[in-house]
């Protein structure tokens, strides 16, 4: 017997299914852990403007605490937000944005390296990149296992693990700055049960690990210049040849070729 392999939906078709499952009681509580957890993270993020892709609860302001001029937010075409586009194909120039958090795109994307090089594309140096995605080491993660094949959302997603989104971000040259997994309680659509488990939160310093929602946060790093050392050779006068310089146009083959290596 062959099994096919899960693909993960087109970000587009999955953004309306994903915000209504955000409206559903246990997306409220999520949203709610989300927002405290965010708010400690963008507190220290200063600049002219920033970026959140996946515009699920439009009356929420995800961006507020941070310190930006301008806070803009992107979405799939006849969905609420400032600019209708698809996360593939950034309509927003280069080096422009101090902050981009990606709210669900990787899970729900079936090309997450051109989603992070778009990302990376339009991040000032020094900016700072947010990950939000559904934790697999988790009772989600395990829903997600054996739920998947309905095609419901959340679980028909791709969720990827934070070890190899941070394995990503290395090769994109990216430090990250914070990692975390949150919401510990299980994944059932119940609001009354759901406060009721509230107090299993508290296991968070220990088990936090297993949390259903993780952030990830990093900073974009000016790529150094990298010499590539020869022979040294000695010369008149006992000066050394210094090596060749590694293009900018090699280095993005590169990181092309690395990414590529670290799919599945």
């Amino acid at each position: 017997m062959q099994f096919k392999l899960r693909r993960a939906p087109v970000w587009l078709h999955a953004q309306q299914s994903l915000a209504q499952w955000y409206a559903t009681g246990l997306g409220q509580s999520i949203l709610i852990d989300l927002e405290t957890r965010l708010s400690v993270c963008l507190r220290d993020v200063f600049g002219y403007q920033g970026l959140l892709i996946g515009n699920f609860q439009p009356n929420h302001t995800i961006l507020d605490s941070a310190g930006l001029h301008r806070k803009l937010t992107i979405d799939a075409p006849g969905r609420e937000a400032d600019i209708n586009a698809d996360a593939l194909q950034l309509p927003i120039a280069s080096d422009t944005m101090k902050l981009v958090v990606l709210w669900h795109t990787l899970d729900f994307c079936d090309n997450p390296h051109q989603a992070l090089r778009e990302a990376d594309r339009v991040l000032m140096e020094d900016g700072q990149l947010i990950i939000v995605g559904f934790n697999p080491v988790s009772a989600f993660g395990l829903r997600h296992l054996l739920t998947g094949w309905r095609k419901k959302s959340p679980w028909y997603g791709r969720f990827y693990s934070r070890w190899r989104l941070k394995d990503w971000l290395s090769v994109l040259d990216y430090r990250v700055l914070h990692s975390e997994a949150s919401f510990i309680r299980p994944p059932i659509n119940s609001e009354r049960l759901l406060r009721r488990l509230k107090g299993v939160e508290r296991l968070q310093p220990w088990f936090g690990g297993l949390g259903g929602i993780y952030i990830v946060q990093a900073r974009k790093q000016t790529i150094p210049m990298t010499l590539s050392r020869r022979q040294w050779r000695r010369q008149r006068g006992g000066n050394m040849a210094a090596g060749t310089v590694t293009s900018a146009a090699e280095h993005a083959r590169n990181v092309e070729r690395r990414l590529k290596n670290k799919q599945r």
